[in-house]
Order: C-alpha cells, then structure tokens, then sequence
C-alpha cells in the first residue's frame, strides 16, 4: 500500500515536471487573481500572515480551476475531434492562452474592475480559440463547441470562490461593526 502511494507521488511529480510551463503559468495566474482581493483582505484589517495564507490558498485553489478547464479542454477534444487525451500536451500549449490571466491584479482597481476582468477573461477564452486553430487546426466555431464548456467550468469555480470570499469579507466586517456599536 505504501510503495503504491510513493509510487503514485513519483508519477504525479513526473507529470507536474512535464507540464511545468502549463503548471507555472496556471499557478501565476492563480496567485494574481487572489492578489487582486488584497484590497478587501486588507480592509478586514488582516494580519499580513492571513493575506498570505488566504492568498496562496485562493491562489492554488484558483489554479485547480483552470487546470479543471484544461482537463475539460482536452475531453472536449478527444470526444469531438478525436485528438488523443494528453492533458500535459495540452496545459503546457495553454501557456500560450493563459498569459492575459497574468495581468487580472488590475482588477483590483476601483471602478472599472469588473470591466477589466470580464476582458481578460474574455482575451483568454479568446487565445484558447486560436490556439485550438493553430495547434489543431479546429475551425473558430467548432473550438467554440470544445473550448466552452471547459471555460465555464472555471468561470463557475472561480465565481464560487470569489462568492465566498466576498461573504466571508462582509461577515467579517458586519462582526466588526457589531462588536463596535455594542457598550
């Protein structure tokens, strides 16, 4: 049982150093989603151990998302194009797509925060188009068909937590401003 976990953690290393542009891009695109919430982290009056914690956590938990879009990405793939399932291939020919992701802290500027978001998002499903025309020659409509459902994947947990991080923001706040209204 236990050889069959090391050897399990060994394979799953070796698929992680295989995809390590894929995986270094995601996890840069996780870590500055969550660093655009350093606003609202910094307004609940968090220690700096906190930010950081919540940060990579929201950060990996984001990467999970997209690396689940990519995954979905590559069975839309297999099921609709027939182009054989190779996940690691693939998430490390999204570098490419994900890039734009990079720049999502911006969205923690006031007022056009929502703006900037919905075009980088909308720039990344975008690459993810072209890439699928320029990698395997997939017709804009047809990767249309392969390249959605695995974007709203990710858009759904990537709004999931945002969601929560919101709520748990506003709760803490509401905590705060009921501990100080109390004699």
């Amino acid at each position: 049982m236990a050889e069959q976990l090391v050897a399990s953690l060994e394979s799953m290393g070796q698929l992680l150093l295989a995809m390590d542009t894929g995986v270094g891009l995601l996890i840069g695109v996780g870590l500055s989603m969550s660093a655009s919430h350093l606003f609202s982290l910094l307004a609940n009056r968090l220690t700096p151990t906190q930010i950081l914690l919540h940060m990579a956590v929201d950060g990996l938990v984001l990467s999970l998302a997209f690396l689940l879009g990519i995954l979905c990405h590559s069975l839309m793939l297999m099921l609709l194009e027939g182009v054989p399932l190779q996940p690691i291939t693939f998430a490390n020919r999204m570098g490419a797509a994900l890039w734009p992701g990079l720049f999502y802290v911006l969205a923690a500027a006031p007022y056009v925060s929502d703006l900037i978001a919905v075009s980088l998002l909308v720039w990344i499903h975008l690459n993810v188009l072209v890439l699928l025309q320029a990698v395997y020659g997939i017709p804009l409509l047809t990767g249309l068909v392969v390249a959605t459902p695995g974007f709203v994947v990710a858009l759904l947990l990537v709004g999931l937590l945002f969601a929560q991080r919101w709520r748990t923001s506003y709760d803490m706040l509401a905590r705060e401003v009921a501990d100080l209204t109390q004699p």
